[in-house]
């Protein structure tokens, strides 16, 4: 699904998942949660290699139920 921060993407891809019983993956959470993690450790998100090394460290550990 795709479309502009803020229109209901991530609502609508779990309400489908929920209705149809499927497994829902919040992978913008994901990318927040690692750019979060980067942010606090002063990484320069400019530097592709800083950003390269830095994903490395961070655990995530993620469920897959859409409630």
């Amino acid at each position: 699904m795709d479309g502009p921060s803020g229109s209901g993407k991530s609502s609508a891809s779990r309400g489908v998942a929920r209705a149809l019983g499927l497994r829902y993956l919040d992978t913008g959470a994901m990318y927040r949660a690692i750019t979060w993690w980067m942010l606090q450790r002063g990484v320069d998100l400019s530097d592709q290699e800083a950003i390269a090394a830095g994903a490395l460290g961070p655990v995530l550990t993620l469920g897959t139920d859409p409630d």
